[in-house]
């Protein structure tokens, strides 16, 4: 089964207002993924307040799945970025696999906003990972010595046991999202 990715950029014919952030929405014609993706954005805080270190810098455990809009006929290209820093009132961070249509290489820095977060991945002490959520989902399909290899690196859970949105789980103190990033 093929999950098409449409990307919808919502934009104005004047430039945006100062305040205004431009929002790329990227919809799944796949339930399932569709799904994930809104499960990783809703547990985003959490991750983002767990993993935030100072001076706008986060651990290095964390990596995002971010939609970057693409000129070709796909129009956005989902790819894992590591090395996340906050930048202005988005973050900038280096692409983690080979972009197949972006005119970037691997480790280039690319620029983004929070709207284009899809999933979210945390490597725990026993480097396993929590998160991947839409990784989860592909898994779910997928059988094989390579499937069962990448099942082993996950957590069974996606959640650490104390974060937030965990049934049973005190809640942790998250960022101010209003405070600014040094």
């Amino acid at each position: 089964m093929r999950a098409a990715l449409i990307a919808v950029l919502l934009s104005l014919a004047t430039a945006p207002l100062a305040a205004e952030v431009p929002v790329l929405r990227v919809q799944s014609s796949d339930y399932a993924t569709a799904k994930a993706i809104g499960e990783a954005q809703r547990t985003l805080p959490a991750a983002i307040g767990a993993m935030q270190k100072s001076h706008g810098r986060f651990s290095p455990s964390l990596s995002f799945k971010v939609a970057l809009p693409t000129r070709g006929p796909e129009r956005v290209e989902m790819i894992w970025v590591d090395q996340i820093r906050r930048f202005g009132t988005g973050f900038k961070a280096r692409l983690a696999g080979h972009p197949r249509h972006l005119p970037r290489r691997i480790r280039d820095e690319v620029h983004f906003d929070y709207s284009q977060i899809a999933d979210w991945a945390v490597q725990a002490v026993d480097g396993r990972f929590y998160g991947y959520y839409t990784t989860r989902v592909l898994l779910d399909r997928a059988s094989g010595k390579l499937a069962d290899d990448i099942r082993a690196t996950l957590v069974p859970r996606p959640l650490p046991p104390d974060w937030r949105f965990n049934p049973g789980g005190p809640e942790p103190v998250l960022p101010d999202e209003d405070a600014e990033a040094d």
